[in-house]
């Protein structure tokens, strides 16, 4: 996972546009920017840069056709970073 800390993975997900941009991922298929700025009604530009960040850390994936991006959530990363952090604290779940 390329965050190096628990602290650096939780601070990523610690804004709440990013936390609903990843529920949206979550319940549509093939979402785009342009898509998440409306449903959201947040900027584009601010959908983009939230974006970038989840891309770099994997949390996000995405498909391109010509020049459209369509976004999916990589629930392996998300699933990894939290066990990980459960891991270290010695919590194991059944």
């Amino acid at each position: 996972m390329p965050i190096k800390t628990h602290s650096g993975f939780f601070k990523l997900l610690s804004s709440r546009t990013r936390i609903r941009i990843l529920r949206l991922l979550l319940e549509n298929d093939d979402l785009t920017v342009d898509n998440l700025a409306s449903r959201l009604e947040v900027s584009v530009p601010t959908i983009s840069r939230h974006l970038q960040l989840l891309r770099i850390q994997d949390l996000v994936t995405y498909k391109q056709d010509a020049q459209i991006r369509y976004y999916h959530v990589n629930k392996e990363e998300i699933i990894r970073g939290i066990g990980s952090f459960l891991d270290d604290l010695g919590i194991t779940l059944t």
